[in-house]
């Protein structure tokens, strides 16, 4: 069997990432609603920050780590990473927790185009003209949107924009996946910390015995593992072809809000929906052209 060279890699780790993020939502519905978005937001930092600490101790790779805290110019760019991946999060646990999924699965169908923009920008990708064509598609879907909603909600405008840039930012920083995750997770832990301190001190902290702190502690997972994958992917690929993947993650979670939990699908969103999928539809059609010629 031939093994998987580091495009090929590159691709199956995106594909595992947005799958998993695509049935996100449903698990952060299983908290209590009145576990606010802060404290689950807290929780995913402090118990993300443990569990990879303890893979890094029992694997002998806390050595790496110590490494790469002597390293400035890189612990900077994982501050900044660090930023736009909390706030991404914050943002995402925010919405859903109110009911917004079909909100947070249009933000991160404008993701993509963010990817694309900026590997354009940053890092001198080219796009063809079937690429243009998608983007210019897509961006048509989105005016639809604005329009239907009478504005631009800052879900739409928080959510693309942090993971863009931290997808930008983690290419720069050409630091493995899982050790770059645990610097930015350090770097998040002690405001993490200081919030559930305060709110415990408050009395208003929903962490004890009961199915909600099981829940906050395994957050952790559904967090680590698609981050690893996504980063992963985004030292192995261009962001390009990223932003083309990404569009796996809102559709999923727009098929969990509608037959899950009943949230409306209105016509303007499926007029968007479907622009959205010809665009994907334009690029693959002309991705299988240019494999069929290079055979």
């Amino acid at each position: 069997m031939q093994k998987l060279n580091e495009a090929q890699k590159g691709v199956a780790f995106a594909l595992s990432a947005f799958f998993m993020w695509g049935f996100l939502a449903v698990y952060f519905n299983l908290f209590s609603k009145d576990v606010d978005a802060y404290e689950i937001l807290a929780h995913r930092v402090i118990w993300s920050f443990f569990l990879m600490a303890g893979v890094l101790y029992f694997s002998g790779r806390m050595g790496e780590i110590f490494t790469l805290l002597k390293d400035i110019r890189s612990l900077k760019t994982l501050f900044l990473s660090g930023i736009f991946i909390t706030t991404n999060w914050g943002v995402y646990v925010y919405a859903v927790s109110n009911g917004k999924i079909l909100d947070t699965s249009l933000g991160y169908f404008i993701n993509p185009l963010i990817s694309m923009l900026l590997g354009v920008i940053i890092f001198k990708e080219r796009l063809n003209k079937s690429g243009i064509l998608a983007i210019c598609i897509v961006v048509l879907a989105i005016s639809i949107q604005i329009y239907a909603q009478g504005g631009l909600p800052l879900v739409f405008i928080i959510l693309p924009l942090s993971f863009g840039f931290y997808a930008a930012v983690r290419k720069m920083a050409k630091i493995s996946a899982f050790n770059g995750l645990f610097i930015e997770t350090f770097f998040m832990f002690p405001f993490a910390l200081a919030y559930v301190l305060y709110i415990a001190f408050l009395g208003k902290s929903h962490f004890g015995l009961n199915e909600d702190s099981l829940l906050m502690i395994a957050s952790s997972i559904v967090t680590i593992v698609p981050l690893i994958a996504f980063n992963a992917a985004a030292t192995r690929i261009n962001l390009t072809t990223i932003g083309y993947l990404q569009y796996i993650s809102p559709t999923i979670a727009i098929l969990c809000a509608v037959f899950i939990y009943g949230e409306n699908l209105d016509g303007y969103k499926v007029i968007s929906f479907c622009m959205i999928w010809l665009a994907l539809a334009i690029i693959s059609i002309d991705k299988f052209r240019k494999r069929s010629k290079n055979e």
